[in-house]
């Protein structure tokens, strides 16, 4: 082989390399977006964030990130996995248990209001009743007023005599 195509193939194959080491440094600030995004916890692969996951994610081999010509890119890609386990929910298992939490934290909320609401409805009935109790006490005192009212018209054109205008 001439030296030309030697260095062609030295040239491709250090884009290649560039590329790949692109898409997994972007496939990492994507994962890591996505795990601000959902409050710390990994929304794919049951919350397990792995080299393999991120291979997956870039695309490229699950082998690419062991080769001799991707061993720092590797060894990159491993620190910021156990950068992310120490400091982010990481793992099924983690993932689960957060769930869990999370789902306990909702069935709480969710009990919490059932109770404010079956609260607001007896004070609603409460309510409706003391209106109705209301409401009979006003018929009845409008009752008595225009019984009232109808004696005092009724007796009053016999006993009441106007007193004449004039001057004195």
């Amino acid at each position: 082989m001439s030296d030309t195509y030697k260095e062609a193939a030295r040239q491709r194959g250090k884009a290649r390399t560039a590329g790949v080491e692109a898409k997994v440094r972007e496939t990492m600030v994507t994962i890591q977006k996505e795990m601000t995004a959902n409050k710390g916890i990994y929304p794919e692969n049951g919350g397990a964030v792995s080299m393999n996951e991120v291979a997956r994610r870039a695309k490229i081999s699950e082998t690419t990130l062991f080769s001799p010509k991707q061993k720092e890119l590797g060894k990159h890609v491993k620190a910021w996995v156990e950068s992310l386990k120490k400091t982010e929910v990481v793992g099924r298992k983690n993932v689960q248990r957060t769930l869990f939490e999370r789902s306990e934290d909702w069935r709480n909320k969710y009990l919490a209001l059932q109770d404010s609401h079956i609260a607001s409805e007896l004070d609603l009935q409460d309510a409706m009743v003391q209106l109705q109790d209301a409401q009979k006490a006003l018929a009845k005192l409008k009752d008595k007023y225009d019984a009232l009212l109808e004696q005092m018209r009724a007796g009053a054109a016999s006993k009441v005599t106007p007193l004449p205008r004039g001057n004195r």
